[in-house]
């Protein structure tokens, strides 16, 4: 699912949180698509921000495609990881996330790219092509 390009240039918003039992507004990044109040947190340091997923899956002979990465932009304001305060991109395969700053994002979606020619010119020597 791509993550809505309107909604990221919108400006931040304020969220009801729930932390213990008392309903409280936060600053919440527009692309923020979590529900905030369906939990009740036990601290400001629980509260999280994340964005839609944009999911890779691979096709599979015989078989359902199956989910292989899935990317989100996220932000956990109130962190004691000072690197997580800021909005990253985290990149996961379900067992394990990996979290990126901008920067490192752009070179990782570069890389795909890269990746990509080269299954795209394996696929052509399977198809004897190349």
């Amino acid at each position: 699912m791509a993550v809505n390009q309107a909604v990221i240039s919108a400006g931040p918003r304020l969220a009801p949180v729930f932390v213990q039992g008392q309903r409280i507004l936060i600053e919440c990044p527009a692309w923020c698509t979590v529900d905030h109040i369906a939990s009740d947190e036990i601290s400001l340091a629980d509260v999280w921000h994340g964005s839609d997923y944009a999911n890779l899956s691979a096709p599979r002979m015989g078989m359902d495609p199956e989910l292989v990465l899935f990317a989100r932009l996220g932000i956990d304001s109130y962190s004691s990881k000072p690197e997580l305060r800021d909005s990253f991109v985290v990149i996961g395969d379900g067992a394990e996330g990996y979290y990126m700053a901008p920067d490192q994002a752009d070179q990782f979606a570069a890389n795909l790219v890269a990746f990509a020619a080269q299954i795209q010119a394996m696929a052509d020597t399977a198809r004897g092509v190349a």
